[in-house]
């Protein structure tokens, strides 16, 4: 293969087991609703999506093209999002959990090469967080008096979910390629 369509199989790969495994948890939280545009749940869906495709541009391509990546995914997010809930809530979760997951593939890439086993949980912890901050944000934004605490125990159940089956799908998607990529150098430099 040439090294092009080597990336772009591995974009690929990756971002499709990244979104299987954020797809498969989400079906155990909200069942079929998570395809629901209105749901919830779709969340597992759209930002399995843009988060396992950051993580797989940056690990095929590096940091420039993560963040186009990263704006492209979080602009069409902002736009379909919009017709759903407010257009603050859509800027804040559309951008404001992209971003991150940038900063995240850089640690696991660069700084924290050696401990990438434990990037599942790491993604996890974050999209909790993530979840909690935004859904506290568009709040206060929104000039709300004050949401339930179930609802941040709620989202931050969700973040955690989505984190977990994401950060174990872009895992498994990059062992994958990692394995087929192996066998081939091998062969060429014998």
């Amino acid at each position: 293969m040439k090294p092009s369509l080597a990336h772009i199989v591995t974009i690929i790969v990756i971002t499709i087991a990244g979104v299987a495994g954020a797809v498969v948890v989400g079906l155990l939280s909200y069942g079929t609703m998570v395809f629901s545009p209105t749901s919830a749940g779709f969340a597992f869906v759209s930002f399995g999506f843009s988060g396992a495709l950051i993580f797989a541009f940056y690990h095929v391509r590096g940091l420039s093209e993560a963040i186009t990546a990263a704006v492209v995914i979080s602009a069409a997010q902002f736009t379909v999002g919009s017709a759903y809930v407010t257009m603050m809530r859509s800027i804040l979760f559309s951008f404001g959990l992209n971003v991150p997951v940038i900063a995240l593939a850089f640690l696991f890439e660069r700084k924290l090469a050696t401990h990438r086993r434990m990037k599942f949980a790491v993604v996890s912890l974050t999209y909790g967080a993530m979840f909690v901050m935004l859904t506290l944000l568009s709040d206060l934004f929104a000039g709300g008096g004050g949401l339930p605490a179930t609802l941040f125990r709620d989202n931050f159940l969700d973040g955690l979910l989505l984190g977990l089956g994401l950060g174990l799908g872009v895992q498994a998607g990059e062992a994958f390629t990692a394995s087929v990529e192996h066998p081939v150098a091998k062969k060429e430099t014998v």
